[in-house]
């Protein structure tokens, strides 16, 4: 029995020491725990029933309304047959005018169900047919229209009309549709072709509202104003002859007019006029569908002649008011031709016609010469052509007669303009008698202003401006002039010309009106020459041949430009500006805009342009060049030498390439009383700009000093103009330095744009400096022992930066080291230059090019902000850093970033506020996932650590199978009582506790064995 019971404890033990060593159950999800399968059934449950009542709402709503409709159908019954019966009408010539309209109902019934709805039957066609009599037309008016759908898309309901039927049984399904309408649009007047017009209306509708239908007015008219002339492919057909001798006046209408013409249709007028006449075409309306420019669509098209290989005179579509044509011979031919297009309803077009001989004749107008055309479809416009440098005449109309009455005359005199070609327009009268005022005895012979001159009866109107000559050629009725002449003006008067355009066109007006007036005297009229000259551009006042660029400038102030500016100058071309002034006074030039063709980099002088300083020497003149400006560079600021009170600019080009050129602006004012003035000063001196400047002069005291801007470090101003002068002793040169440099301008090796500001040195590899890049500037030695330093700044405003500093140092160059050897020098090794020995160590590079050694071993106090880091590094690599350490670091690195931001924030615009909005957003949105996933790495780790503490309690030390403790003593395991660890140890196959966790123990007896 005791073995038994042994056997029996030590299975138990077994079965709990599997059961620890099994692994734990997974935790089901926290959706899993708090929903139980009740809770799903419930809501499953809860949908079906809301479907099932949603269904039986559907079916109850649709019974009633299936019960109510057939109700009123049973009860509307007898009205749709009654609507059927009625429906097709026909309307003859016994009832020449009327109405018509839809629905055709008969009394409405005493039901008031019925009163707002009607009700149709299914597919409903109602055709109504109308019929003129014998030469008569079909006329339709809609008053109201009103149906389903819309003109975009008539499904529901629409109207078919048919207005191109020659007879009342012809087929609907093969005949032109003429338009189908619906909605609210109704459709245009409408005419028929023939003597029938066919309406359909259709509808698919089952209930509509009362107010919706049509109602319109019809009317039979006569069709003789559609007979413009003799038929000539029959009376049904749209050709037509139309002879003076039949009519001299008349007008053409189109065939439906002002009806919706046909589509796809074709008619032609053949206008024959007599010997001497002439044709005028007046567009008194004019409605065609505009397809494009070119009218590619529906078009009329009129030709000077009477076939359609004679010229057009022009082609039109679209909406024309009041446009006038005329043909220059006795015959003109009209095409009409229409297509399919878009949906639209374009009206048609009445054109009037006249046939006389009061028109002007074109041929005595021109009098055959070349180069003056008349331009087709006008009376009497003309065009005079240039064919270089040519001279024409114009005249007025029947010149010498007495010219005609109620008529306008356009002259259109061009010149050349082009790539190579820019010519302007002068005009002088050579006779002009244009009478205008009742007193005949009037002779104009004073130059008086042009404004004081009126003209009711006759006129000769100069239009020089493009906003006079746009005005004049759009419209002839109130046109405005630069001039305005009339009466007789006798050859002395200034009035009489010359003209000058100030381009390469200039328009002319001629004009009567119904009122003549004359003196007797002969001529009447006008004769006027034309000349075409070469036009530069230049506002100077031109000392050359008309194809020579030669202009001098006088003005105190004034510009001057290259040909043509702002268009490319021509090429090969040369030109010569002569800007002079007074003795007593000097020039400034600085350039507004600059801009030469820009070749290969060995082309970069083929355009170029030169200043020169004139000098006055007893008379003769002597040049001497300033400088050559060529592709890559843009003049800074330049005034003439002491002494010179003119300059002379030289521009030239050649057949390389072109470009848009330059444009300079010029000032004459009071010169300079010194050359180099004898102290500095920055009062301004009179009308100039201010004068800064002073001589200097080396010594062996003072080997080496600076040329600063006015102001330095601080902004200079407009219109500076400073010169220095640097003199070394004999023997010796200058080195010359830049320090620091910000002027405004761009320079780079290979290019320098000096506009408002510029340094010039005498002898410096570069004429011109600016920009802030102060290395562009190499270090050079004067070939002499002297150099000249300006400054100039723009008369314009200027930004005005810090300007400059600029060190000299008198040296002088030696080959051997004996030759400077004295105590009192210093040989600087890589240069070669022998300088004075104060200068070394002094804290400036006084050796030239890319040679310190002048201030190389000398003894340098540090700064301490880098003695302080130093110290800062040292001890932190002597010591471990610490976690402190690292907070401190990203802490200042942090403050840093800050206050960086503030002080960009500073210099961006205030309104840019989607950067700020962007960076919290990113920030709030980076902060929230790292909280988030700092969360969840703590929740983590807790959740290890419990389980860790959890598997560590349960765990039980593996003993020996005999122990070697007394029977009855205690271990160390304060969970089992004395006895029971006894009898385990003696007993128990394995020698292991059973895992045994506290809070089993405290739910059960405080013994293992029971």
């Amino acid at each position: 029995m005791e073995r038994m019971r042994t056997l029996e404890r030590v299975v138990e033990t077994r079965i709990d020491l599997l059961e620890w060593e099994s692994p734990a159950p997974k935790e089901d999800c926290a959706a899993c725990r708090a929903l139980d399968c009740d809770i799903i059934f419930a809501l499953l449950f809860t949908m079906v029933i809301a479907c099932l009542l949603v269904l039986i709402m559907v079916f109850w709503l649709k019974g009633v309304l299936q019960y109510e409709d057939t109700n009123y159908v049973a009860r509307e019954h007898l009205w749709q047959s009654s609507l059927r019966s009625e429906c097709d009408r026909v309307f003859d010539e016994k009832n020449p005018r009327g109405e018509f309209q839809f629905p055709l109902l008969p009394k409405e019934p005493t039901d008031n169900s019925i009163e707002k709805n009607i009700t149709l039957p299914r597919n409903l066609q109602c055709v109504y047919t109308f019929v003129a009599g014998p030469r008569q037309r079909v006329k339709l008016e809609f008053e109201h229209f009103h149906l389903a759908g819309s003109s975009e898309s008539c499904e529901i309901e629409y109207v078919d009309i048919y207005s191109e039927l020659e007879r009342v049984e012809s087929d609907l399904l093969s005949a032109s549709l003429g338009g189908r309408y619906c909605g609210t649009v109704s459709p245009h007047v409408r005419i028929s072709l023939h003597r029938v017009l066919v309406l359909v209306f259709h509808s698919r509708a089952r209930e509509v509202d009362r107010q919706f239908g049509f109602r319109g007015r019809y009317s039979f008219i006569p069709d003789t104003k559609y007979q413009a002339g003799i038929p000539l492919n029959g009376e049904d057909g749209c050709d037509f002859l139309i002879e003076a001798s039949k009519r001299k006046k008349g007008a053409i209408f189109s065939p439906t007019y002002p009806g919706t013409y046909p589509k796809n249709f074709h008619c032609s007028y053949l206008l024959k006029g007599r010997a001497g006449q002439r044709i005028r075409l007046f567009f008194r309306d004019f409605d065609i569908y505009f397809g494009g420019e070119h009218c590619p669509y529906d078009s009329v098209t009129i030709f000077d002649g009477p076939t359609t290989s004679s010229p057009i005179i022009k082609k039109v579509c679209g909406l024309q008011q009041r446009t006038e044509l005329y043909s220059v011979g006795t015959e003109a031919l009209i095409h009409f031709n229409t297509t399919n297009p878009a949906k639209a309803d374009p009206r048609g077009f009445v054109v009037e016609y006249e046939f006389s001989s009061r028109f002007v004749d074109v041929a005595q107008l021109l009098h055959g010469q070349k180069g003056v055309t008349h331009m087709r479809g006008t009376e009497c416009d003309v065009r005079v052509e240039s064919n270089r440098e040519t001279t024409h005449y114009i005249y007025s109309p029947k010149y010498p007669e007495m010219y005609p009455p109620n008529t306008t005359c356009t002259y259109i005199l061009d010149g050349l303009q082009g790539d190579q070609n820019l010519e302007k327009v002068i005009l002088t009268f050579e006779e002009f008698a244009v009478l205008s005022d009742d007193d005949s005895a009037i002779v104009v012979t004073d130059p008086l202003s042009l404004d004081d001159i009126t003209c009711p009866a006759a006129w000769v109107g100069i239009a020089i401006s493009d906003a006079t000559m746009k005005a004049t050629l759009s419209s002839t009725d109130e046109s405005n002039f630069e001039s305005t002449l009339c009466e007789r003006i006798p050859s002395s008067s200034p009035l009489r010309g010359p003209y000058v355009s100030t381009g390469p066109r200039m328009v002319v007006q001629f004009g009567t009106t119904d009122k003549l007036i004359t003196d007797g005297l002969h001529p009447s009229g006008f004769k006027a020459k034309v000349e075409f000259k070469t036009d530069f551009g230049v506002t100077g006042e031109s000392i050359g041949t008309s194809n020579e660029c030669l202009f001098r400038f006088r003005s105190p102030m004034g510009f001057f430009n290259s040909p043509r500016y702002p268009a490319n100058y021509p090429l090969d071309t040369n030109c010569t500006y002569f800007i002079e002034g007074k003795p007593g006074q000097q020039i400034l030039i600085h350039f507004e805009q600059f801009a030469l063709y820009v070749g290969k980099d060995e082309d970069r002088c083929k355009d170029w342009l030169e200043i020169y300083d004139v000098f006055q020497d007893s008379g003769d003149e002597r040049l001497v060049l300033q400088e050559r400006y060529c592709s890559d560079t843009l003049p800074g600021p330049t005034v003439s030498a002491f002494g010179a009170y003119a300059m002379r600019v030289v521009f030239s080009s050649d057949s390389t390439g072109s470009g848009n050129g330059f444009k300079a602006l010029y000032e004459i004012r009071p010169a300079a009383k010194e050359d180099i003035p004898s102290h500095e000063t920055k009062e301004p001196r009179g009308e100039g700009a201010y004068r800064c400047g002073r001589r200097i002069r080396a010594s062996e005291t003072t080997p080496t000093g600076f040329v600063m801007s006015p102001n330095y470090p601080v902004k200079y101003n407009k219109d500076v103009h400073c010169d220095w002068e640097i003199t070394a002793r004999d023997g010796y040169r200058i080195l010359l330095t830049m320090v620091k440099m910000e002027i405004e301008g761009e320079m780079t090796a290979s290019k320098a744009h000096c506009q408002k500001a510029v340094i010039r040195v005498s002898g410096a590899p570069r004429p011109e400096y600016c920009g802030t890049n102060q290395n562009v500037f190499t270090p050079f030695v004067t070939k002499n022992n002297s150099v000249r330093i300006s400054f100039l700044t723009s008369p314009d405003k200027v930004n005005g930066l810090k300007g400059f500093n600029m060190s000299w140092t008198e040296v002088r160059e030696v080959k051997e080291m004996s030759e400077c050897s004295s105590s009192s020098e210093y040989m600087c090794t890589y240069s070669k230059l022998c300088i004075s020995s104060m200068l070394r160590c002094n804290g400036d590079a006084n050796c030239g090019y890319q040679d310190d050694t002048d201030e190389t071993h000398c003894a340098r106090v540090q700064s301490s902000v880098y003695g302080s880091l130093s110290l800062l590094f040292s001890n932190s690599a002597m010591h471990q850093p610490s976690i402190t350490t690292y907070w401190l670091v990203a802490v200042s690195s942090i403050l840093l970033t800050v206050c960086c931001a503030n002080n960009g924030a500073r210099k961006e615009s205030s309104t840019d506020k989607t950067i700020v909005i962007a960076g919290v957003f990113c920030g709030g949105t980076f902060l929230f996932i790292c909280i988030f996933f700092c969360y969840l790495f703590k929740s983590k780790l807790e959740r290890k650590k419990k389980r860790q503490r959890s598997h560590g309690s349960r765990h039980r030390h593996r003993q020996p199978y005999r122990s070697q403790k007394p029977v009855g003593k205690s271990i160390a395991d304060s969970e089992l009582p004395s006895p029971a660890t006894s009898r385990f140890v003696h007993h128990d196959a394995t020698g292991i506790l059973p895992p045994i966790t506290l809070h089993t123990i405290a739910d059960q007896d405080q013994t293992f064995y029971g």
